[in-house]
């Protein structure tokens, strides 16, 4: 970074105090004058119950009333309520996340997430077992920043709790619908409440349908359409008084027509932007005409599909000792089943240029087991415990590439290649955090975490049918890392906190897949080392009707994986990285019935090491923002009405590393809004909702290739609807 960049951080950091008190002073405190004070949202981000305010972590909330198709319906959505959280889809249901920079995007049996999500504190370990139907959940934690030592390996740009409720002792039932443009159709309901004597439970269910965004005007095929089917239940047994066991399964299923992805780039990329890459200049001077304004219309000669199976068992047991001591075991078993068939290019008629297609599958399954030991006393707090966790994958992918007859590289080639995989995954830990309150203001809290890491792979590549180029049996590596964490918080008053935090984060290394050389097959990247540190206030103004939170970081990895297209071949390689940024968030009570929410963010990643030095890293917008205002006006007769409405905004950013032209992403804006009535006595919720409604063009995923084009997949258009609730007593 330069010099002028270090001075600026220096400001930001030595002026965090005063720039909070600016902003808290910049709001006239007749403002907050008829409002109620914000409650408290409680979490477990650090595996004990706290206030949000008083946890030393960079948190991001997003509670369960803001889950539901009028709010946040996915992991895209909270993607744009979090400063600097980057969401892109490579597939359907197949997520890939940065976080302050820091992400992956290699494709094998054996990687990892950067991000990873844990559901009900179990970790997901392939991110396309990470995504369902987000409904009647407790609340969503995003913990930002390297969470190497409570939560693990493959945690070093942050962590996405996702916490689903647990039964109740009152009986509750809900069913809801919503019908909506594109022939969008939701149905789901809950049942909840008490079984028998110290027994009770609960069930949601979600089913999903809607039609395409986009279809194929060659083969006709409706594309990016939604077939989805969800269930989740737990049952809580009190063993005793001080005994507990919590038994929780969840199943999904989607049967999609897979997405609408085109060869939409293929001129030169701007000059303002670096080029980056070799292009072959007869190809680069190519124009794919689809016949359609559309963008969402594409040239697809296929007929496509997205397949994925999920499901999930856990079992919580937790007992309470004497002298504040309490142990939790956590046992769960997951599986995954994914396959799908995708055109990556398309055939443009005439006269027919490229198609490339992609038939991949994944068949994985995870078994885990956490251990956690913990002491809540007066002036210490200490959590100690063991982990483990095996995974199993098989995965394929054929990957066949034909020039058409008009193409001006090798008309009328096949190259038909096919990859093998089945991998093992092992990991197990050792870790520990203690929390000293040196005095009533003053806390330490010092934690570390030991990992041990093994991964066995058999690889496979055929350059044709029956062609074998390379078959590696027995393929081993180990790595092993310690992950420490140091922080210091001080209660300035009881309403301000200040933190500071030194930690690190670590992902095992991986064997690579679709190589055409048996060296690389063979070579596993080195793992990755996130050093993380970073300043932070949390605050509470106005008699708590104003909470105002910020924090700087400076965040260093080491070799970090990705991959790149270079002539029809993937190259995976390791990059460092280095970024620096400001989050911002804040919730206010304006007034009676009215609230102000938001975040911004800035961020400064960019590559280090390697023949990219000095390039912006992937898929990290400078800055990003976004703002919502909710406002509730009673009826009379105890009837509701809320009118939420909200605007994100996405800065500019590459997709790759490389940098080239066609990588470069556009900014966007986003504007949500819902209106919702609730009956006297709330048993009736009716909702009308829009999301994108300025029906912004946003890229959610574009593959880049050397030779100058870009593949590319676009989020949902405008989409708008109706849900209805119904309460039963």
């Amino acid at each position: 970074m330069s010099d002028k960049q270090n001075m600026n951080q220096s400001a930001v950091i030595a002026g965090a105090g005063f720039v909070l008190s600016a902003l808290a002073a910049a709001v006239p405190q007749a403002a907050f004058s008829q409002s109620s004070a914000l409650e408290e949202v409680i979490v477990t981000a650090e595996r004990r119950a706290q206030d949000a305010q008083d946890v030393p972590i960079a948190l991001t909330i997003i509670g369960g009333s803001e889950i539901s198709p009028a709010g946040i319906s996915s992991i895209s959505d909270v993607a744009l309520k979090t400063p600097n959280l980057t969401y892109t889809q490579f597939n359907i249901g197949e997520p890939q996340l940065f976080l302050r920079g820091l992400g992956t995007t290699i494709d094998s049996a054996g990687a990892d997430p950067t991000v990873s999500v844990f559901i009900d504190d179990v970790y997901v370990g392939r991110s396309a077992g990470a995504t369902s139907d987000l409904y009647d959940l407790e609340r969503i934690e995003v913990l930002r920043g390297p969470q190497g030592t409570l939560y693990g390996r493959n945690v070093t740009g942050g962590a996405i709790s996702i916490v689903t409720k647990r039964p109740s002792e009152e009986f509750e039932a809900k069913v809801g619908v919503t019908v909506g443009n594109y022939g969008l159709t939701i149905f789901r309901g809950l049942v909840d409440g008490p079984i028998g004597d110290n027994l009770a439970g609960n069930l949601t269910f979600s089913k999903r349908d809607r039609d395409g965004y986009a279809y194929s005007n060659i083969s006709g095929q409706e594309l990016d359409d939604a077939d989805n089917l969800s269930l989740r239940g737990k049952l809580l047994w009190d063993i005793s008084d001080n005994t507990e066991l919590l038994l929780g399964f969840d199943y999904s299923t989607d049967d999609n027509n897979g997405l609408c992805r085109d060869l939409t780039k293929l001129d030169n990329p701007p000059e303002d932007h670096n080029a980056g890459g070799a292009f072959v200049p007869t190809l680069q001077q190519i124009k794919i005409d689809n016949n359609s304004e559309d963008p969402r219309t594409c040239a697809m000669t296929l007929e496509q599909y997205a397949e994925r199976d999920v499901f999930g068992l856990s079992a919580r047991l937790q007992m309470e000792f004497a002298n504040n001591l309490s142990l939790t075991s956590i046992t769960a078993y997951r599986e995954l089943e994914y396959s799908w068939l995708q055109e990556l290019g398309g055939m443009d008629s005439p006269p027919n240029l490229l198609s490339v297609e992609d038939n991949e599958g994944d068949d994985a399954d995870q078994i885990s087991q956490e251990f956690r030991l913990t002491y809540d006393g007066d002036r210490l707090f200490w959590v100690a415990g063991a982990y483990y966790f095996k995974e199993n994958v098989d995965r394929f992918a054929n990957v066949p590439i034909f020039f058409g007859p008009g193409s001006p590289v090798a008309p009328g080639a096949l190259l038909d290649r096919s990859w093998l995989q089945s991998a093992t995954n092992t990991s197990m830990a050792l870790f520990g955090q203690v929390v000293w309150s040196m005095t009533d203001s003053l806390a330490l809290t010092l934690g570390g975490r030991q990992t041990w890491d093994e991964k066995e792979m058999d690889n496979a590549y055929f350059s044709s049918p029956g062609n074998e180029v390379y078959n590696l049996k027995g393929l081993e590596e180990s790595w092993n890392e310690f992950t420490p964490r140091v922080t210091v918080d001080w209660q300035v008053t009881d309403d301000h906190m200040l933190f500071a935090t030194w930690s690190k984060g670590y992902k095992s290394g991986v064997f690579i897949s679709q190589n055409t050389s048996a060296a690389l097959a063979e070579t596993p990247l080195e793992p990755e080392e996130a050093t993380n540190m970073e300043i932070g206030a949390k605050t509470r103004w106005f008699d708590n009707r104003l909470q105002l939170n910020l924090v700087y970081f400076d965040l260093e990895n080491e070799n970090q994986q990705l991959f790149r297209l270079e002539n029809f071949t993937l190259v995976s390689e390791n990059f460092g990285t280095e970024s620096s940024g400001i989050e911002l968030d804040f919730i206010a009570a304006l007034g009676k019935n009215l609230t102000l929410s938001g975040m911004y963010a800035s961020l400064d990643a960019e590559i280090v090491g390697g023949q990219f030095t000095g390039n912006v890293a992937p898929r990290s917008p400078d800055y990003k923002y976004s703002v919502a205002l909710n406002y509730n006006a009673a009826l009379g007769n105890g009837a509701m009405l809320d009118f939420d409405a909200s605007v994100s905004y996405s800065d500019n950013w590459y997709m790759e590393a490389t940098n080239q032209g066609v990588s470069y992403m556009d900014d966007y804006s986003v504007v949500d809004a819902s209106v919702r009535y609730t009956s006297g006595g709330g048993n009736w919720e009716v909702t009308l909702w829009g999301k994108n409604l300025g029906d912004e063009l946003v890229t959610s995923h574009s593959i880049v290739s050397s030779f100058g084009g870009s593949v590319e997949l676009f989020a949902p258009p405008r989409t708008y609807g109706v849900t209805a609730n119904y309460r039963f007593n």
